[in-house]
């Protein structure tokens, strides 16, 4: 009976030990087991944070894409200002030669010139009928003239008349028999409706043939 008792403490002595050395073995594995799921905590964690990285880096990207969106519209807008501008500016020029007849005398009393022969006239603001230059748009303009006695040994002179106002008077006396050139020209802010033209005073006689000697320009700079 002792005997079997022994026997028996001595297999449960043994079951004991196994069971306790599948312990250790459990332990050990769980330990195993804690450790990679901490690392791979840590690897989600760095995963994570490389995605929210990425996000705020998109974010960026996206901003810095809007802002260029937004240039590019401004840009195409102030090009669009642009053409319309150019498209839209009004065109005007012209020059006009005096006359194919010769002599042109003013007698007792002023002669308001009439630029006779058009040469040029963009926007039809010039009149080869009255000799005056109407302003069409509020602006800056040029003006220009060349004028020639001729061979006549006398006074040459001419005025530049705006709204009937003198804005330039010019004079030569032909002392040598040969031809007198009178040339000069102005810039002139106009409003709409002002008028230019060129006046012959009393006792000056101008010439003029088909080579254009005596000539009447002016061109619209900018608009104000």
């Amino acid at each position: 009976m002792v005997l079997e008792l022994r026997g028996e403490l001595i297999v449960t002595q043994n079951e004991l030990k196994n069971t306790k050395a599948e312990m250790h073995k459990m332990e050990a594995d769980n330990d195993v087991a804690i450790t990679e799921v901490v690392h791979m905590k840590s690897r989600l964690s760095a995963s994570e944070t490389e995605v929210e990285k990425l996000k705020m880096e998109q974010a960026a990207q996206e901003s810095e894409l809007t802002a260029v969106k937004n240039r590019l519209a401004a840009t195409e807008t102030e090009v669009v200002n642009l053409e319309k501008e150019i498209t839209e500016k009004p065109k005007v020029a012209f020059s006009a030669g005096l006359t194919d007849s010769g002599f042109i005398e003013a007698g007792n009393t002023e002669l308001n010139l009439v630029f006779t022969k058009i040469i040029t006239n963009v926007g039809q603001a010039y009149s080869n009928e009255t000799g005056f230059f109407t302003a069409p748009v509020r602006g800056v303009y040029y003006f220009r003239f060349t004028v020639l006695d001729g061979l006549n040994s006398r006074t040459v002179s001419i005025r530049m008349i705006k709204n009937w106002q003198q804005v330039m008077y010019l004079h030569e006396y032909d002392t040598d028999g040969h031809n007198a050139y009178l040339s000069s020209g102005v810039t002139l802010q106009l409003e709409v409706g002002d008028v230019v033209n060129m006046q012959l005073p009393e006792g000056s006689r101008l010439y003029d043939s088909s080579s254009n000697h005596s000539t009447f320009s002016g061109f619209l700079v900018f608009v104000l």
